[in-house]
């Protein structure tokens, strides 16, 4: 018979009963071993011997001999029910102050200033050794890299990120406004028509949700965009050396408006806010360094 055939067509738990046997050279004893009742076993080693075709196990005064044929199978049979076992075994555990791994993360630049930094400076002292590898968000595709284990997380607003993936809230955001803190509008409140005809900056960051929030409430406003840049890193220059005024998230307006000659205002337009989730693939739900990681990433940002 075929050897391919053979094992398709092979419960492999009967192998643990052809190992318990040769090593008992009793069923009843092996069936001890292994959890199961005589009939149990006899029944298992029936269906051993319609599969080998061969006795396998002779009855004798010495209890239960293995023929010729199942001595050869013996050494590979048992060797591959200790692998199994061990595989099973493996320690499931994350010591994070010993650990080694490298975390991959889709992180947005307004996480990379936002709350990375205090991510970091929380791993040095919790997992001195593991490395961490911010990855840029590419326009598509992150889905299939997040289930290929190629990112561990995707942190920040990744509405698409819906079948097969898991997500925990860790806060919500709002959109405000920066612009130039002599800005002939930084002073007093913005009225809708003057907001219209100020000069609008939008960005574009590939991924993520954040440029059709805003877009789609332009849209209702019919407010003109005069520029879409796809990275939020060059909002301080631009809104400290230009009339533009750029509309952001809350947490990332703060932190930019401790750049000298940058001015928050609040937008006089209705935006919806949104929420900031971690996001990672169904495969890594149980995975030992992903539910430690989360859990920490929880543990410092859920509001």
């Amino acid at each position: 018979m075929d050897n391919s055939l053979r094992l398709s067509s092979l419960d492999l738990n009967l192998l643990v009963v052809f190992d318990a046997i040769l090593k008992d050279r009793n069923i009843t004893a092996a069936g001890r071993r292994i959890g199961l009742s005589q009939p149990a076993m006899s029944n298992a080693l029936a269906r051993l011997r319609k599969t080998f075709n061969d006795p396998l196990f002779v009855r004798t005064g010495g209890g239960m001999q293995p023929t010729p044929y199942a001595e050869m199978l013996g050494p590979p049979i048992q060797r591959a029910c200790e692998l199994v076992a061990n595989s099973l075994n493996i320690d499931t555990t994350f010591e994070p102050l010993s650990a080694t791994c490298t975390f991959n993360f889709y992180v947005t630049d307004i996480g990379a200033a936002v709350f990375l930094p205090k991510l970091l400076g929380t791993m040095v002292q919790r997992a001195p050794n593991t490395k961490v590898n911010v990855l840029r968000i590419p326009e598509y595709g992150e889905q299939a890299a997040m289930a290929s284990g190629d990112v561990d997380l995707a942190i920040g607003f990744f509405p698409d990120l819906r079948a097969g993936f898991y997500q925990q809230r860790l806060y919500v955001d709002n959109f405000v406004c920066l612009l130039r803190a002599d800005h002939p509008r930084a002073r007093g409140r913005v009225s809708i028509e003057q907001f219209t005809g100020m000069r609008h900056a939008v960005i574009t960051t590939p991924g993520t949700g954040h440029a059709a929030v805003v877009q789609r409430a332009f849209a209702r406003h019919r407010l003109p965009v005069a520029l879409t840049i796809p990275h939020f890193t060059a909002v301080p220059i631009i809104v400290s050396q230009s009339d533009y005024v750029v509309t952001v998230p809350r947490r990332l307006a703060l932190a930019f408006a401790e750049f000298p000659g940058i001015k928050m205002i609040e937008s006089p337009i209705k935006i919806p806010s949104f929420e900031i989730k971690q996001h990672w693939h169904e495969r890594y739900h149980h995975d030992p360094a992903n539910r430690w990681i989360r859990s920490l990433i929880a543990e410092l940002l859920v509001q």
